[in-house]
């Protein structure tokens, strides 16, 4: 809500800006521009208490990154796993962790076992005994995530979002086979944007020993059973 605030102050301030041109073009009377001017610096002002008053929950774009500062309410919670790991902490398991554009901590499944640990799991599938359109949910259900943290899950694209664009994040896939055969890809630079660009995915290179299965994906905006969102012409998401 204060985001809104802000927002309707500025654009308040910049319909001013446009209204004093159009007074200079048509209007002599001085005292007109005055009392305009003398409202915009009001606004002004009141633009900058609320944006104050925010105190780092306001996030900004630039060059594709993400700056932010962070409230001393939230200073003391690890904002992924990686930051759990950098306090010493060596054990797998479930912690809670507040990433930097979430107005609430959340709990994630950490690893710390593969590859120097640190890890945040977004998904985990196998034989847990789920049916099998577990993972055929609608755009909603993706959004907020869903299932068991200590089965099946996924961590809702919300929740990748903020992990992903609050540092420079690593993708990593890791497969098993019933055999025990193990293969592996990670994609340095990993990123999804925000709903308003529909979640959409992308990286900057692929290594392992899996195959890049991610490479048409890469660019593409999330779609599910009730949100088509792809540029095939057929429905990929839906049955």
């Amino acid at each position: 809500m204060k985001i809104f605030t802000v927002v309707a102050l500025l654009f308040s301030i910049i319909f001013l800006t446009e209204s004093i041109q159009h007074f200079h073009t048509t209007c002599n009377d001085v005292g007109i521009l005055e009392g305009i001017v003398d409202s915009m610096k009001e606004l002004g002002e009141m633009a900058k208490q609320k944006i104050a008053a925010m105190e780092g929950q306001v996030c900004s774009k630039r060059e594709g990154t993400y700056f932010y500062s962070i409230p001393e309410n939230r200073k003391h919670i690890p904002s992924d796993c990686a930051d759990v790991y950098y306090k010493g902490i060596r054990l797998s398991g479930i912690y809670e962790i507040w990433p930097r554009f979430l107005n609430h901590p959340i709990n994630v499944r950490c690893d710390m076992d593969n590859d120097n640990g640190g890890w945040t799991l977004i998904q985990r599938r196998g034989d847990f005994g789920e049916n099998s359109d577990f993972f055929y949910q609608p755009w909603d259900i993706y959004k907020a995530g869903f299932g068991n943290l200590s089965k099946e899950f996924w961590l809702g694209n919300e929740h990748i979002f903020a992990l992903s664009n609050q540092k420079k994040s690593v993708l990593r896939i890791d497969l098993k086979d019933f055999e025990g055969h193990s293969r592996y890809a990670e994609y340095p630079g990993f990123v999804v944007r925000s709903e308003v660009e529909l979640f959409q995915m992308t990286y900057t290179t692929y290594k392992g020993d899996a195959g890049d299965s991610l490479d048409h994906h890469k660019g593409v905006p999330f779609s599910t059973k009730d949100m088509d969102n792809d540029n095939h012409k057929t429905h990929c998401s839906q049955r």
